[in-house]
């Protein structure tokens, strides 16, 4: 039987969701702002996401 702990599910929850969240923010205010990144994994990582 496989299961996952409160703690697991967590930590995988936690780095899911803001991998997520922050690069959907990124996306919007990339398109509201009307900005075009060169190289948007760059960027991703240049802020240490």
């Amino acid at each position: 039987v496989f299961y996952i702990n409160k703690k697991g599910f967590l930590l995988a929850f936690k780095n899911t969701f803001f991998n997520i969240f922050i690069k959907e923010i990124y996306k919007k205010a990339c398109k509201v702002f009307r900005l075009v990144p060169l190289n948007t994994i760059k960027v991703i990582n240049y802020f240490k996401v």
